[in-house]
């Protein structure tokens, strides 16, 4: 039954040549040489050139008989810091990429120098471009040759001057872009399939900046975009400042500010394009370049997006919220401490593309602190809501005299409205707030693998939450850092007085109902946050301060586990009675 699957038997051959002769190691079944060479056949032919076939596909798939030697150590980190100065890596960013492994380290410079390398011009492929040159087929060009050696914009698209043939009729691979109605250039076609995608990764940053400004926030392509957003990400340095020279910034702050004038956002489009813009800003803190950009018309996007995130028109997206407190975060990147100039000092206006030294950077002015700079961007007032009435309401002389002012409610009302849109997220009323001393932060913050609660609303909820927090705390930390009086306006103890007259006391009581397991970093940034507070000698409401306690076990300190598990109680003893009395018979005389 098997006759038809099994193949058929071999038929032993007698044509068996060896085609590599065995090297002489002396064993007894070697083979002896012929006297003479047989003759050639097809057979063995075939074979050779098989055998010649398979050695060099496996010299393709790297199957190689001599390893390739790896970097020294010293000469990875040498090189290694040469590819970040390339790169144009903020230093905020280059301590956590010098941590890496040396292994990590070779692997990106060898990908490094397959990116950096110059690309060859590709031969054009026959059939598809058709030149009719008079040098080449020793024949009169029908076309009278034009003087000059300058070369049209449809000559150089691609990157790739075509000065290998005289001028003739030609068939391009890249399409010319048409004139349009008005006498100008129209924007080259990107659509949105395969071939729009092929066409979007050949422009170079001026033909995207001329797609930015040609076209309106309400019919951009989102599609371009999103590529832009990749290779402001993943090209070189020079790329971003050839964006940048070209007016690649100014474009993007003007389709941004087009979306957020728009009474009505379209779901499908114009939300997805304003996430697509905050990710390009994003981008552009990953260079000096591109943080350069950001600082030079600071704070002109940053307030909008306060006020967006404040109004009725902010993003249904959770994503999209969040982006916007990354980039706020991002600011304590653009403005460190370290590289803020002393009080007063003004320093040049420079260009975008132009490189400025450390210590001229200087914060928008009025401000003269990096904290006095976020609290008003916190302060935004939020947008009038579309039920208010047009005549603001007044309150009465005693009421208005009893009123305690909150000034960060409307920040804090984005966070109240989390806990209330997810509230089935909070049902472990039996956590804690953690003690932070007690709590081992490496291990609660280290990169966790995909599971099955990192992919839901819940997971993007309680991230947005999260980063937050990690505002929150950046927050503190600046204005402990100014070390002023507790009656200063900018003190740390007025900070947290004016956050818990605002209500954050109810946030942090919900925020810690959430699994522990599944959202740690959380309970992390609310511990943070608390500790903060106690340093900066704010007395805790007696709601909050009962709630501190030990962090789960498998999120502690070594030590504290170790000091709990070994340290065994001293072991109790029974009680020492007293010896019983002898008790001696009554006397009766």
């Amino acid at each position: 039954m098997f006759k038809g699957i099994l193949p058929p038997r071999r038929v032993p051959s007698s044509e068996f040549i060896i085609v590599n002769p065995l090297p002489d190691n002396g064993k007894e079944n070697l083979p002896s040489p012929p006297l003479h060479p047989p003759a050639s056949s097809p057979n063995a032919k075939a074979k050779s050139a098989k055998a010649a076939s398979q050695d060099k596909s496996k010299r393709k798939k790297g199957d190689f008989s001599h390893p390739i030697s790896p970097l020294t150590s010293s000469t990875t980190d040498r090189e290694f810091d040469r590819l970040l100065d390339d790169l144009q890596i903020p230093s905020t960013l280059r301590p956590k990429l010098a941590g890496m492994e040396s292994s990590v380290k070779a692997a990106m410079l060898k990908s490094s120098h397959v990116l950096t390398s110059p690309p060859t011009a590709p031969e054009p492929a026959r059939g598809l471009r058709r030149v009719q040159s008079g040098s080449s087929l020793n024949l009169e060009s029908p076309r009278t040759p034009r003087t000059g050696t300058a070369n049209t914009p449809a000559e150089t698209l691609g990157g790739v001057q075509s000065a290998q043939h005289s001028r003739g009729v030609s068939v391009d691979l890249v399409p010319r872009r048409p004139k349009s109605r008005s006498g100008g250039l129209a924007t080259p076609d990107l659509g949105t399939g395969k071939s729009g995608t092929q066409r979007v990764a050949a422009l170079s940053p001026v033909q995207i900046v001329s797609v930015l400004t040609a076209k309106s926030s309400l019919e951009l392509d989102v599609d371009v975009v999103k590529k832009l957003r990749l290779l402001l990400r993943n090209e070189a340095a020079s790329w971003s400042q050839d964006f940048l020279k070209a007016g690649g910034y100014s474009a993007l702050l003007t389709r941004l500010n087009e979306l957020l004038e728009v009474e009505w956002r379209e779901e499908q489009h114009d939300d997805q394009l304003l996430h697509e813009l905050l990710r390009c800003l994003k981008a552009l803190s990953t260079s000096e370049i591109g943080c350069f950009a950001l600082r030079s018309s600071c704070p002109t996007p940053f307030v909008q997006l306060v006020s967006l995130l404040y109004s009725d028109k902010k993003p249904g997206d959770v994503a999209t919220r969040k982006l916007i407190v990354d980039l706020l975060l991002i600011l304590f990147e653009l403005f460190p401490p370290s590289s803020l100039p002393s009080i007063g000092s003004v320093p040049p206006r420079r260009e975008v593309w132009e490189t400025t030294p450390r210590h001229t950077i200087a914060l928008p002015h009025p401000h003269q602190t990096l904290y006095s700079f976020l609290r008003a961007l916190l302060l935004t007032p939020a947008p009038r809501a579309a039920e208010a009435p047009e005549v603001p309401l007044s309150p009465h002389e005693f009421i208005d005299a009893l009123h305690r002012p909150r000034i960060y409610k409307a920040y804090l009302q984005e966070l109240s409205d989390i806990c209330r849109d997810y509230f089935w997220i909070f049902c472990h009323p039996n956590n804690t707030i953690w003690v932070l001393a007690d709590v081992d932060e490496a291990r609660v913050e280290k990169p966790r693998a995909p599971g099955g609660m990192t992919g839901g609303v819940e997971f993007e909820a309680m991230s947005y939450l999260m980063t937050h927090f990690r505002l929150l705390n950046a927050f503190a930390k600046a204005a402990q850092d100014l070390n002023m009086s507790k009656e200063h306006e900018f003190s740390a103890h007025h900070l947290h007085t004016d956050l818990f007259l605002s209500g954050i006391e109810r946030i942090i009581l919900i925020a810690r109902k959430a699994s522990a397991t599944y959202y740690p970093t959380l309970h992390l940034e609310i511990s943070r946050y608390v500790t903060l507070a106690g340093q900066a000698q704010y007395e805790l409401p007696w709601t909050v301060s009962r709630l501190i306690g030990p962090p789960p076990p498998a999120l502690a300190r070594i030590t504290n586990v170790t000091t709990t598990v070994h340290a065994q109680p001293p072991a109790r003893t029974a009680p020492m009675l007293p010896s019983p009395r002898r008790a001696e018979a009554l006397k009766i005389d």
